[in-house]
């Protein structure tokens, strides 16, 4: 152990506070992926070899780099978890063609109102946040000089509304009705929209229940779905949220990246394959601004490693884009044409 005073190149010796020795084998060990000339990344601030640029640059975060390529297990506390240009993804509203494949997205909670979301795939694959409910006092200011519908700080407030399920999906059969004037096509003719999938947090069927002396009583899942086939609502069922938090991360941070496409004038222009509706989701955008990664205390650290979990305050849009993402949000063809290509063989199908 004495030869650990001396420095030894991609080897980083670490005491904590407990005495234990610990050797964290980084990159530049290998000198095949440690060596050339560096390149400086301000956003790191740190110069990277050739090859570790080339992994940060596929990353969707630069604390995750950090974390996994630098060793810095503390890298993402505190940091933003999702990465928002705001130029290649926020759009002004327009109505969403009657062929794109809609999701909705469903957040319920006891103490403090549920939180819908609405997402639509175009037939080139890119999802368009284009509506959300969350009725809550803190959610909406207005920006006196944009004009703009915007999110505003703090918690919950404890005087929330704590709306009947009943009416929450009243206000849906509305909001998705031919009567909602955003529901037009190209030739302003209303129509009803088709949701071709729900997604739920599946927490919902913990909620409602009552303790274990009380009779069964539905839970909330059960009571939405109830209420939705009452009202006769397209798909009137739901599937189970995937709550990976960091493959969900992931799959909404990628499509946050931005590319370089080109514009109708043939332009280039940032653009990402999320997009979302400013004027109609305010809510969703302030949380993609600001929920942040858990901070530990010093005690913790000592104690437990960084879990990189969120910070559990007015994340329920932000929850829900992530569902909408990990259910595999492709565009389906509502008018898919039969092929009456013979095959070459009996027995070969295309």
């Amino acid at each position: 152990m004495s030869s650990l005073a001396f420095p030894h190149p991609g080897i980083r010796v670490h005491t904590n506070d407990h005495g234990i020795t610990v050797l964290r084998l980084h990159y530049s060990a290998d000198e095949e992926k440690g060596g050339g000339e560096k390149i400086y990344v301000p956003e790191i601030k740190r110069s990277l070899s050739p090859w570790a640029y080339a992994q940060y640059k596929q990353m969707t975060d630069p604390t995750l780099y950090l974390k996994e390529y630098e060793i810095e297990a503390e890298a993402a506390l505190g940091a933003l978890i999702y990465q928002l240009d705001e130029e290649a993804t926020l759009e002004d509203s327009f109505p969403i063609p009657r062929t794109w494949t809609r999701r909705m997205a469903l957040d319920p909670h006891p103490g403090i109102p549920d939180a819908f979301l609405w997402v639509a795939t175009d037939p080139w694959g890119d999802r368009w946040a284009y509506r959300e409910l969350w009725p809550s006092r803190v959610c909406f200011i207005c920006d006196p000089e944009t004009k703009q519908v915007r999110g505003k700080a703090g918690p919950c407030p404890p005087d929330d509304p704590l709306i009947p399920i009943k009416h929450y999906v009243e206000t849906m059969k509305w909001l998705e009705s031919s009567s909602n004037p955003e529901n037009q096509d190209e030739n302003k003719t209303p129509f009803d929209e088709h949701i071709f999938a729900r997604v739920i947090d599946y927490s919902a069927r913990a909620f409602g229940k009552g303790t274990t002396d009380d009779p069964e009583q539905p839970n909330f899942q059960q009571r939405y779905e109830q209420y939705m086939q009452l009202e006769k609502l397209s798909c009137p069922s739901f599937d189970d949220a995937k709550k990976d938090h960091d493959v969900g991360y992931e799959r909404v941070n990628a499509g946050l990246k931005p590319r370089m496409v080109r514009d109708t004038n043939g332009e280039p222009k940032k653009r990402s394959q999320i997009h979302i509706f400013r004027d109609k989701c305010p809510e969703l955008i302030y949380q993609l601004k600001n929920v942040r990664k858990k901070i530990l205390t010093p005690t913790q650290m000592m104690s437990q490693d960084p879990s990189g979990q969120q910070v559990a305050v007015r994340c329920h849009q932000v929850d829900n884009l992530r569902y909408v993402e990990m259910a595999n949000p492709i565009y389906i063809n509502p008018h898919p044409q039969r092929s009456h290509f013979e095959p070459l063989q009996e027995g070969f199908s295309y």
